[in-house]
């Protein structure tokens, strides 16, 4: 592989707030090893009753959303490596049924409590060091488990968004919480109300926890709620439009139910669609109930925790098809974003970062971990198509060409690292 690739492949890896480290890739970059301890729910089933090795292909891994996401795992390590990390991964596997882990010794699985799976990881070298962490488990209450256990090493749970972090502080929960989004759609609406202190901001209430979450959020970064016309939106409630005739009007919805952005979506036929947007969190956006043509029929502005364009890096999309000898998905580029997530967090305090999949940034209980805050805008209209309301610091999906002269462009074309197996 030639240098120039090395250090595109290497450079994806991070953000503007480290990439200084990365541009020493043309000389010999030399960055301390660490071990992961990954710990997922792979529901292994062994074809014979004889040995077992992780390395053997006597075995299978039967959860589809762990293989995925190691997969994907497995492929950023790989890369990150070839630019001078020293990643070495030990292979664990989570029982979700009985809380329990399974890990290979002298070629047998071996099962433990999490208390022994801890007190064992504890006591090795590198983890009192702090070279080491755990990814995993994916269940928020057995990663609370595992870091109440810590001396020390950091546990990072890779998808859960209810994880509780207090009294934890070895605990770091990665995916956004769950009132991320409406956070902040807060300080969006607070935004624009300032940006246009003539127009409206009409706020649906249904009675839920979202509600208090919103009002909450936008009264902390400035907003005055004597702003908001709150209307309650439960039961056979509907929307009038003769008072937005002529005004700027945003309607807000916190709910994430399908029907009801469906019945939302039927009254805002009477508005005045250039002067109407439509607030709301991504994940009904999704739904094929919706009826797409009042769907765009006015400006939709929403909020996610995960990009809307990562599936068009198309460098990024080969070293995943590579790894999982299929079409990445959802999974796999979790995984691909957790390993240079983790690779950039050298100790126990997380950096924010950007990464292909979702960005990280983080608050820390007093006391106890951290938890993930961030959530992305977007919005759309005929116009302009689907535009997000933020300014990456990397942008994945340019296509350079940093290869060498006869040089090889495959960012593959390295051996594969073999997990390795924690001392007993």
């Amino acid at each position: 592989m030639g240098i120039r690739t090395l250090f595109f492949t290497a450079l994806l890896a991070v953000t503007t707030a480290v990439q200084g480290q990365v541009l020493l890739a043309d000389s010999a970059l030399t960055i301390p090893g660490q071990t992961w301890i990954v710990a997922l729910p792979f529901e292994l089933g062994v074809d014979s009753a004889e040995t077992f090795s992780f390395e053997s292909p006597q075995w299978t891994m039967n959860n589809r959303m762990a293989v995925q996401f190691y997969s994907g795992l497995r492929a950023g390590v790989d890369s990150l490596n070839r630019a001078g990390f020293e990643i070495q991964l030990v292979l664990a596997e989570h029982v979700e049924a009985t809380n329990t882990y399974r890990m290979e010794v002298n070629g047998l699985l071996q099962s433990y409590t999490p208390e022994a799976f801890m007190a064992r990881i504890n006591r090795q070298a590198l983890c009192q060091t702090g070279e080491c962490k755990i990814i995993g488990p994916f269940r928020g209450d057995a990663s609370e488990v595992l870091a109440s256990l810590s001396q020390g090493v950091p546990v990072i749970n890779p998808v859960s968004r209810k994880v509780d972090v207090e009294g934890k502080p070895y605990l770091i929960a990665a995916a956004s919480m769950r009132t991320a989004e409406i956070s902040r759609l807060a300080e969006r609406a607070v935004a624009a109300q300032k940006m246009a202190p003539n127009s409206r901001t009409i706020l649906l209430l249904d009675g839920s926890a979202n509600d208090a979450a919103f009002l909450e959020a936008y009264t902390a970064v400035g907003g005055n709620t004597a702003d908001l016309i709150k209307r309650n939106y439960q039961g056979a409630a509907t929307l009038d439009a003769s008072a937005s005739v002529g005004v700027f009007t945003r309607i807000i919805s916190l709910s994430d139910k399908v029907l009801v952005t469906a019945r939302i979506l039927n009254q805002l036929r009477p508005f005045e669609p250039a002067k109407t947007e439509f607030w709301t969190l991504g994940n009904v956006l999704s739904s094929s109930a919706l009826d797409a043509q009042l769907l765009m029929r006015q400006p939709l502005v929403w909020s996610q925790v995960e990009r809307l364009d990562y599936i068009q890096f198309r460098r990024l999309d080969a070293l995943l098809f590579e790894a999982a000898k299929t079409t990445p998905g959802r999974w796999e580029w979790l995984g691909l974003d957790m390993a240079w997530f983790s690779a950039y967090m050298p100790d126990l305090v997380p950096n924010a970062f950007e990464g292909p999949r979702r960005m990280y940034q983080w608050k820390h209980i007093p006391g106890g971990g951290y938890y993930n805050q961030s959530a992305l805008i977007y919005r759309y209209d005929r116009k302009n198509g689907v535009q997000a309301q933020w300014t990456p610091s990397m942008d994945y999906g340019t296509e350079l060409d940093l290869s060498d002269d006869g040089a090889s462009t495959d960012p593959l074309g390295s051996p594969e690292i073999a997990p390795k197996l924690l001392e007993k």
